[in-house]
Protein backbone atom coordinates (compact mmCIF):
# COMPACT_ATOMS: atom_id res chain seq x y z
CA UNK A 1 0.00 0.00 0.00
CA UNK A 2 1.32 3.43 -0.93
CA UNK A 3 0.40 6.48 1.07
CA UNK A 4 1.67 9.83 -0.18
CA UNK A 5 2.65 12.03 2.73
CA UNK A 6 3.90 14.87 0.53
CA UNK A 7 5.14 15.11 -3.03
CA UNK A 8 8.65 14.05 -2.05
CA UNK A 9 8.01 11.66 0.89
CA UNK A 10 6.08 8.44 0.32
CA UNK A 11 5.24 5.82 2.95
CA UNK A 12 4.96 2.24 1.70
CA UNK A 13 3.73 -0.78 3.66
CA UNK A 14 5.46 -3.77 2.04
CA UNK A 15 3.71 -7.12 1.79
CA UNK A 16 5.37 -10.28 3.18
CA UNK A 17 8.29 -8.43 4.71
CA UNK A 18 9.83 -8.04 8.14
CA UNK A 19 9.47 -4.28 7.78
CA UNK A 20 6.49 -2.44 9.19
CA UNK A 21 6.81 0.38 6.67
CA UNK A 22 9.30 1.85 4.23
CA UNK A 23 9.64 5.60 3.85
CA UNK A 24 10.94 6.75 0.48
CA UNK A 25 12.23 10.29 0.04
CA UNK A 26 12.21 11.32 -3.61
CA UNK A 27 14.73 13.71 -5.07
CA UNK A 28 13.27 17.11 -5.89
CA UNK A 29 15.38 17.27 -9.08
CA UNK A 30 13.56 14.36 -10.74
CA UNK A 31 10.05 13.97 -12.01
CA UNK A 32 8.01 11.73 -9.69
CA UNK A 33 7.75 8.20 -11.11
CA UNK A 34 4.48 6.31 -11.34
CA UNK A 35 3.13 4.33 -8.38
CA UNK A 36 4.09 0.94 -9.85
CA UNK A 37 7.73 1.99 -10.25
CA UNK A 38 7.86 3.34 -6.69
CA UNK A 39 6.36 0.14 -5.29
CA UNK A 40 8.77 -2.01 -7.32
CA UNK A 41 11.80 -0.06 -6.10
CA UNK A 42 10.61 -0.14 -2.48
CA UNK A 43 10.00 -3.89 -2.66
CA UNK A 44 13.50 -4.33 -4.06
CA UNK A 45 15.02 -2.30 -1.22
CA UNK A 46 12.90 -4.00 1.45
CA UNK A 47 13.81 -7.42 0.05
CA UNK A 48 17.57 -6.87 0.03
CA UNK A 49 17.93 -5.07 3.36
CA UNK A 50 17.67 -8.18 5.60
CA UNK A 51 20.47 -9.87 3.64
CA UNK A 52 22.65 -6.81 4.12
CA UNK A 53 21.89 -6.73 7.85
CA UNK A 54 22.70 -10.43 8.23
CA UNK A 55 25.99 -9.97 6.35
CA UNK A 56 26.87 -7.03 8.57
CA UNK A 57 26.03 -9.02 11.71
CA UNK A 58 28.18 -11.96 10.53
CA UNK A 59 31.10 -9.65 9.80
CA UNK A 60 30.80 -8.07 13.24
CA UNK A 61 30.83 -11.49 14.91
CA UNK A 62 33.86 -12.55 12.87
CA UNK A 63 35.76 -9.40 13.86
CA UNK A 64 34.91 -9.99 17.52
CA UNK A 65 36.07 -13.62 17.31
CA UNK A 66 39.36 -12.62 15.65
CA UNK A 67 39.97 -9.93 18.27
CA UNK A 68 39.25 -12.38 21.10
CA UNK A 69 41.52 -15.04 19.58
CA UNK A 70 44.38 -12.58 19.06
CA UNK A 71 43.99 -11.30 22.62
CA UNK A 72 44.07 -14.84 24.01
CA UNK A 73 47.12 -15.71 21.90
CA UNK A 74 49.07 -12.61 22.94
CA UNK A 75 48.20 -13.22 26.60
CA UNK A 76 49.38 -16.84 26.33
CA UNK A 77 52.67 -15.74 24.73
CA UNK A 78 53.29 -13.12 27.43
CA UNK A 79 52.58 -15.60 30.22
CA UNK A 80 54.88 -18.17 28.57
CA UNK A 81 57.68 -15.58 28.37
CA UNK A 82 57.16 -14.55 31.99
CA UNK A 83 57.14 -18.19 33.09
CA UNK A 84 60.41 -18.90 31.26
CA UNK A 85 62.28 -15.91 32.72
CA UNK A 86 60.96 -15.91 36.28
Amino acid sequence: MIKGVTKSIIEITPRNSCFEKVIVILSSRCDPPDAAEIERQAALIAGTAPDHLLRQKRLSRLRTAVAAASGAFSTAVLFALLYMFV
